[in-house]
């Protein structure tokens, strides 16, 4: 056995100790505490008696959530409290609606959409990755949405992952199985009046949008450039050969496409062990065969986020944070050296025609 495959086994089983994470309580009396975000979710993960959304597969539902999020927090920060959250300190689930009917889940989305008065009806979508809980990914798209200022409604996709570090091939089976509940949710946001939908991945789930959006390219050539206004995946946990694979299927892909990917990411690192290969593509250093495409890779190595192994930098790191909430400094970041221009966030876009890496650097330290 490899050295790294003894670390992947200590590393898992020193893990595996760790709560039910299943857990995601509603404490209405959050809805008084920190600041409240709306979130709308499509989940295939099946409905329990309790009501809780769990781990195994099952249709699509759709919902909609407040989240509390509690005063007086680090940007980037997330505490969960599991079963017994305090509003005061943790992310909070204050409210939660199922709906009956996709139709009463568009009315009110439609609302939303309207309420905001977007010129462009635009959408985020956000998808988590491997190892998350239902809750984890309604915290994740509030507090991004929070720290980053980010325009237009919030929806996200809980796919069902098993939200324990031993089901890793669980939660990779689930990405397949919930390509179909990512396309039927996108119909019903695109139902409910946005005209763009900007997606958002995380890890194993930007394997999960690529399989989605490659499914419907091939049967409707040219839908993506037409409907998606961008993407966006951090640390992308894919097979590099894998995702050229996927976006040769595209007509055209959407523009912005952004790659966040970070040399120091341990938990790709691991990934790629366990694999027998050098890298993936959320911790590439070469990208000479995406040359033909207009995809931005933006590597954050410079930054740390320790709390998840460098693996969601561009979510946990507090400086990281503060440069992409100034679209216009981002881009002077971006653009220096660089022949072309790239837009960063929802509703801020610019083009690029030919694949782009460049490093950010902290302030100080270029």
């Amino acid at each position: 056995m490899t050295v790294m495959r003894w670390i992947v086994l200590c590393l898992v089983f020193v893990v595996a100790g760790c709560s039910n994470r299943t857990a995601a309580p509603i404490v209405p009396s959050a809805l008084s505490v920190g600041t409240n975000k709306t979130v709308f979710v499509g989940t295939t993960r099946k409905q329990g008696s309790e009501g809780l959304f769990g781990i195994e597969r099952s249709s699509l539902s759709l919902l909609q959530l407040q989240v509390s999020i509690p005063p007086q927090r680090t940007p980037g920060t997330i505490s969960d409290g599991l079963d017994k959250p305090n509003p005061m300190r943790d992310f909070t689930i204050a409210d939660q609606k199922l709906f009956a009917t996709p139709t009463a889940f568009r009315s009110t989305l439609r609302k939303d959409i309207q309420a905001d008065g977007l010129p462009q009806d635009e959408v985020t979508i956000y998808v988590h990755g491997f190892n998350n809980s239902f809750a984890d990914t309604a915290f994740r798209i509030a507090q991004l949405s929070h720290d980053l200022d980010l325009p237009g409604p919030m929806a996200t996709y809980a796919w069902p992952s098993r939200g324990h570090p031993l089901g890793y091939e669980y939660d990779a089976d689930s990405t397949l199985f919930a390509r179909d509940g990512l396309l039927e949710l996108i119909d019903n946001i695109q139902a409910s009046g946005a005209k763009k939908i900007f997606l958002v991945a995380h890890s194993m789930g930007g394997r999960l949008v690529m399989e989605a959006l490659r499914q419907i390219e091939i049967k409707t050539p040219g839908w993506s450039k037409q409907h998606v206004s961008g993407v966006i995946l951090i640390s992308p946990d894919i097979n590099a050969d894998v995702f050229l694979s996927q976006i040769r299927s595209f007509k055209s892909l959407p523009e912005p496409f952004i790659v966040f990917t970070s040399t120091r990411d341990v938990l790709l690192k691991l990934s790629a062990g366990l694999r027998w290969e050098d890298q993936r593509l959320g911790n590439i250093e070469d990208i000479d065969v995406f040359a033909d495409y207009p995809i931005n890779f933006v590597d954050v190595s410079a930054f740390e986020d320790r709390s998840s192994g460098n693996h969601f930098v561009a979510g946990n790191s507090p400086a990281l944070i503060a440069l992409l909430k100034s679209p216009q400094r981002f881009d002077q970041e971006f653009l220096q050296g660089h022949a072309g221009s790239v837009g960063g966030l929802p509703g801020y876009r610019r083009v690029l025609r030919n694949a782009t890496q460049v490093v950010i650097m902290p302030a100080g330290e270029r």
